[in-house]
């Protein structure tokens, strides 16, 4: 059974927030070398390319999602012979849409390099062969998808985190080996098709001990099947929205301004996104959770865990973006350089504005697709995907990648109606749980500001200086908030205690003393 004690959670959170921070320290290091190597041009290449995928990823129909959701609920109420029906049933379903990533991705290599060869600037007219190890590699991680999806589903976040990283690790200091070495994007892509079967074994062979239930078994039963794609198709629907929202943006980009500018627009973009992904790293967890208080009809423990989710992560949500927004020329002066601190800043700060939006809204989207609440998700994804498709070609070809961050702050603004709505109609809550933490947040912010500008500010003269104060940044927002009293006094115990056990888990402190 799905474990929902508050011990369980912050122990859970913390190898999140771990596998939250690595991959920042890596690519922190990795990107600027990359980019000069390759060139903004050919970099933007390797982004949109990247942004391809990600929309064929959308084919799955959301049978991933579902798939997760079912196991919770059956492993929650033992129901031992349904899951393993389930597992091998989607071992089918998975078999087969390997050979259709594999087939579609290579009908669109010979597409693009029959038709469209003089048009598509992917910095090389070997298209078939991209798109063909671009399908293998998404082929690898289809037949291994239950095995690399299982561990966050039954919480075994410190094996999940063990294994994310070595490969995160091996994939960045890989490509920059490579990149190093003079390689180009065919190469980058060969060798992550050989990580992700890698990947793949290892998660095989450890899930084989951590859940014997899950093995290398093919079924075909109906009746799960069905209800997977019934809950997962409306998932699929609401991951289109999403990621027209998210990646639009992106492939419009390169054919309106250029790759270049897809480069100015997407790296300062990352460190915008880290605001919204720390939000989804933590809000991940309440996703299984309120699964298992679901399917046991436990409703009141689903709204404390939603009004404390929204708290905690408000409250880190603002202190990283306002570090990040008061010190936005710095960062991308002396962690790229004075070309990119002239050409993304503006940009940079919108989407930081538009990811702290979206952080916002992380506890509540995970929530409501755990209660099975995705048509409400689903046309609230539509409803700012197409608000930000049209405000894009308005603005895009007038304002460049400013008119682009600008039409994707404009999108997320919807989000303060679907909270209105959402918290009155699913969670019973008729007071407004954000307007009070707003206002301590903007009371925070005033002293905030004059600290980070009159003291640390003229600090930051160097990248080194720029990584210590960063974090410093957000330390001294979140004690501010504190010392103002507006911590609620079970918000700070959590706080403190995560804290702690990150500093153990990097033995900063002994930890006897936890």
């Amino acid at each position: 059974m799905i474990n929902t004690s508050a011990q369980n959670t912050v122990k859970n959170s913390v190898y999140n927030f771990i596998g939250f921070l690595l991959p920042i320290i890596v690519i922190i290091f990795v990107t600027p070398i990359i980019i000069s190597k390759w060139g903004v041009k050919d970099y933007g290449v390797y982004i949109f390319l990247s942004t391809i995928t990600i929309f064929l990823g959308l084919l799955d129909l959301g049978v991933s999602v579902a798939t997760s959701k079912h196991i919770i609920e059956h492993w929650s109420t033992n129901n031992n012979v349904k899951l393993k029906r389930l597992i091998y049933s989607m071992n089918s379903v998975y078999l087969i849409m390997a050979f259709a990533y594999l087939t579609i991705c290579t009908a669109i290599g010979l597409a693009i390099d029959f038709f469209f060869t003089d048009r598509v600037g992917l910095g090389t007219n070997n298209y078939l062969l991209i798109f063909f190890i671009v399908g293998a590699t998404a082929f690898f991680a289809a037949i291994f998808a239950n095995f690399l999806n299982i561990l966050s589903t039954i919480q075994r976040y410190d094996l999940q985190l063990k294994i994310s990283m070595t490969f995160m690790v091996l994939s960045n200091f890989g490509m920059l080996i490579l990149v190093l070495m003079g390689y180009g994007l065919i190469t980058v892509l060969l060798f992550q098709l050989i990580l992700i079967i890698l990947n793949g074994f290892t998660c095989l062979i450890i899930v084989k001990k951590v859940f014997p239930v899950m093995k290398f078994k093919y079924e075909w039963d109906k009746v799960e099947i069905s209800k997977n794609y019934k809950f997962g198709v409306s998932v699929a629907f609401n991951d289109l929205a999403s990621s027209s929202l998210v990646h639009f943006d992106k492939l419009l980009i390169p054919f309106f301004l250029g790759n270049a500018q897809l480069t100015y627009y997407s790296v300062p973009g990352s460190v915008a996104t880290k605001v919204s992904s720390i939000s989804g790293t933590f809000s991940s967890l309440l996703f299984p959770i309120t699964v298992n208080l679901h399917a046991l009809k436990n409703i009141e423990k689903i709204k404390r865990v939603y009004i404390r989710s929204v708290r905690l992560i408000t409250i880190l949500s603002a202190s990283i973006s306002l570090s990040i927004i008061f010190t936005a020329d710095k960062i991308l002066f002396y962690w790229l350089n004075a070309d990119f601190a002239e050409k993304s800043l503006i940009s940079l700060i919108l989407l930081v504005l538009t990811n702290f939006i979206l952080a916002l809204f992380s506890p509540l989207s995970n929530l409501l697709k755990a209660m099975n609440k995705m048509k409400f998700l689903t046309a609230g994804s539509f409803a700012m995907a197409f608000i930000n498709i049209v405000t894009l070609l308005i603005f895009l070809p007038k304002y460049g990648i400013n008119g682009a961050a600008l039409s994707y702050l404009i999108s997320v603004l919807f989000i303060f109606f679907m909270f209105s709505y959402a918290e009155r109609k699913y969670f019973h809550i008729h007071s407004n749980v954000h307007s009070k933490l707003i206002i301590k947040i903007l009371v925070t912010t005033i002293p905030f500001f004059f600290i980070v500008k009159l003291l640390l500010y003229p600090l930051i003269t160097s990248f080194f200086t720029l990584a210590l104060i960063g974090p410093t940044c957000i330390l001294i927002y979140i004690f501010l908030y504190k010392i103002f009293g507006f911590f609620e006094n079970e918000d700070w115990a959590d706080f403190k205690i995560v804290v702690f056990k990150i500093l153990s888990k990097f033995r900063f402190i002994n930890k006897k003393n936890v």
